[in-house]
């Protein structure tokens, strides 16, 4: 039977080729054997017609020929597959079987095929709502680790069948506040095993575990401290000895260190306060360990290597812009980065030899990207998830017509495409505009941009000392800009951060809720204003706080209030409120010596009842800017999903607000009018589609492994 089994294999690969063809006289049994490995062949369950063609191979072990032929139909399979396995098997034909000629001239087309198409290329992997970018691949390039968000469990994709799997599950109830749940992954370089953070909301932080890839998972905690509160594995070394792991502690300090899988204790290489966290991977000879991290304060990352055993640590990749780390090649001679050194995020390879860069780096592929790396494989392919999302937004500076509301001759302050900018704020005295760009990683520290108003030059940029923070505007001398965020020690609140220095201080702590708790300075600086829901009641309020005694008052209270929009001069505020009786929704003209309140506008908000404090639905009022004098505000009557936005202009001193002929385009946002009255800033949201996360494959593109 064993001679007649080649002949069953060659008769498969003509009826692949014509299907028409008859495997009458064949025996039963190899038959319906080879007849399952066809049928998942043709059906495209390449995984399932490799196990098939595996058992063939485990039957008819001493039979050259058949062997060999079952080896290509392999090879096939993993090649329509896209994964690298396919060159292993073609060579193992020519290697191991050299004397099987139509196996070897099978072998030998596919290989040069292969060989003609070695040039750099992307190829997406996967795509869909369950991708998630902080796990990493297995060394073949079949399996990426990641956080199954419908559940909280820790899964395993597999980009053969396009399905799925749990790997340590959860067991989360379906709806309401998780128990625990799985966050950034790892897996070790034999593909046996992976390294997760798993959080316990009990306790309130995250341990370190691992878990066997396939099989009976086993789950062990391999370092636990309640003095850590978030950790992350990077990555294991080529020996499953180590682990590298970003550590978060309680006192808001970071660690990048060594977790060792067996004796289950943590070795610390480096130790701060950064912004973000970091992406390290061990060098094939796991000597080194390469791990991008901020400069100082700032977004901007560079690129270090560290010598496992201590005796080293160094910049390998130091420049002004961002630096992200993307992984080695397989023979350790190339350190792989990103960059947006030349404009875009490009991705280059530095040459190295014994821990030391060697030259200069090469340029690999121009543009990747704000992406995160998932690891480089066996056969040298770069796996890496691109962010969620539009990269959106600009900010541009036009001039501006009171009388009609006419927005000409817009130009962008930047022109990097590279940049998310928001929140744009002149400062009282007319030089300057600031404004927040984001850089970098998704969820990196955002960078304050200082910009000549009259020039739109660089004055300055910096990175304020704050985890979280958005920018609400000026101290009134135009020295400081006022912020609401979280500092490094964990602190809620405003403050303070000086255009000079960039120094922040404290103002004062107070809960934080997004957007509408944005303070804002009084006009002679003594004091700030912000907005605080009234604890156990549906009402919300905007207090006073003498910012030296720390004396409060109630300004307004009401059901709904919106953004706190301050006169120049400091005597009102222009706000929005609801009316539940007649649903409406209203602006209101509040004075902030007395409280006293008075309406300026409504309009029927054409929502249910229920949804009228949801301001993105339905028609909405809003006070966009002041002009200069006091006098007068500008709001803007948006409905939605109509898009373009009317104009009114509003006199604070009697007569009905006037509707101006022109309008904004729906993506216009955060609307400014400088202090000359002439001119205005503005924030145009990328009106694109969203972009979901993705995982991509980039291969053929390192020069050592490709002959280049």
């Amino acid at each position: 039977m064993l001679k007649q089994f080649a002949a069953i294999v060659l008769a498969a690969a003509v009826a692949m080729a014509q299907p028409q063809a008859s495997l009458a006289g064949i025996p039963s049994t190899a038959r319906r054997l080879l007849q399952t490995a066809l049928e998942k062949d043709r059906a495209g369950d390449l995984a399932g017609a490799i196990s098939a063609y595996q058992q063939v191979l485990k039957i008819v072990t001493d039979d050259r020929p058949t062997v060999a032929i079952a080896l290509v139909k392999i090879a096939a399979c993993y090649r329509r597959a896209g994964l690298a396995q396919a060159r292993e098997f073609y060579e193992r034909v020519l290697r191991e079987y050299p004397e099987q000629s139509d196996a070897v001239v099978q072998a030998h087309e596919a290989l040069t095929e292969l060989s003609n198409l070695r040039r750099p290329m992307d190829s997406l992997v996967w795509k869909g709502k369950k991708v998630d970018i902080q796990g990493s691949v297995t060394p073949e390039g079949r399996y990426i680790s990641f956080v199954d968000w419908d559940t909280g469990d820790l899964a395993l994709y597999d980009s053969v069948t396009d399905k799925h799997h749990p790997v340590v599950m959860a067991n989360n109830p379906k709806s309401g506040r998780w128990n625990v749940f799985a966050n950034a992954s790892s897996i070790s370089r034999d593909g046996s095993k992976v390294a997760y953070s798993w959080f316990d909301n009990s306790e309130g932080r995250s341990a370190l575990w691992a878990a066997n890839l396939h099989g009976d998972p086993m789950p062990q905690r391999l370092y636990d401290d309640p003095q850590i509160e978030w950790m992350e594995p990077r990555d294991w070394s080529p020996d499953s000895r180590w682990i590298a792991v970003f550590v978060e502690l309680k006192d808001r300090s970071n660690q990048l260190a060594l977790v060792s899988s067996g004796e289950k204790t943590l070795r610390v290489l480096k130790a701060g306060r950064w912004p973000g966290t970091a992406r390290a991977f061990f060098s094939p000879d796991g000597k080194y360990l390469a791990y991008d991290l901020p400069q100082g304060i700032t977004t901007a990352r560079d690129v270090w290597v560290t010598a496992v055993d201590g005796t080293r640590d160094y910049a390998a990749v130091a420049h002004r812009g961002h630096d992200s780390m993307m992984g080695w090649s397989p023979d350790g001679k190339y350190l792989i980065f990103a960059t947006d050194r030349t404009g875009s995020m490009a991705l280059w390879g530095l040459p190295m030899a014994d821990g030391k860069a060697q030259g200069e780096p090469e340029l690999l592929k121009p543009d990747i990207g704000f992406s995160e790396s998932l690891g480089v494989t066996r056969s040298g392919a770069l796996f890496y998830g691109t962010q969620p999302g539009t990269r959106g937004g600009s900010i541009q500076v036009a001039s501006f017509d009171l009388n009609s509301g006419a927005v000409t001759s817009p130009r962008d302050v930047s022109t990097n495409l590279q940049e998310n900018n928001m929140n744009p704020s002149w400062s009282p005295d007319g030089k300057y505009l600031a404004y927040v760009s984001e850089r970098g990683r998704s969820g990196a520290i955002p960078v304050i941009v200082l910009r000549a108003a009259d020039t739109g030059g660089l004055v300055r940029e910096f990175a304020p000392n704050l985890r979280r923070g958005e920018l609400a505007g000026w101290e009134p001398n135009s020295r400081a800009l006022l912020a609401v965020g979280t500092d490094f020690t964990g602190r809620n609140g405003a403050f303070r951060i000086s255009i000079d220095t960039g120094d922040v201080s404290l103002l004062f702590a107070t809960p934080i809720a997004p957007t509408l708790s944005m303070p804002a300075w009084s006009a002679d600086g003594h004091s700030l204003y912000y907005w605080k829901r009234v604890a156990g009641a549906d009402e919300q309020v905007f207090m006073c706080r003498d910012l030296v005694s720390g004396a409060e008052r109630e300004v307004i209270r009401r059901r709904f209030l919106g953004q706190l929009n301050i006169s120049p001069d400091g005597r009102h505020l222009a706000t929005e409120t609801i009316d539940p009786a007649k649903n409406e929704r209203v602006l209101l003209l509040v004075s902030l010596a007395t409280g006293a309140a008075r309406e300026i506008m409504r309009v029927p908000a054409g929502v249910p009842p229920e949804d009228l404090k949801n301001v993105s639905k339905g028609a909405r009022v809003s006070s966009s800017s002041w002009v200069s004098d006091s006098q007068s505000f500008i709001a803007r009557l948006t409905r939605v999903p109509e898009g373009e936005s009317e104009l009114w202009r509003v006199h604070i001193n009697g007569g009905a607000p006037q509707r101006l002929p022109s309008s904004l385009e729906a993506h216009v946002f955060a609307f400014k009018i400088g202090p000359d009255g002439r001119h205005v800033a503005y924030r145009v949201k990328n009106s694109g589609p969203s972009i979901p996360r993705q995982i991509w494959k980039f291969e053929h593109f390192l020069p050592n492994l490709d002959g280049r």
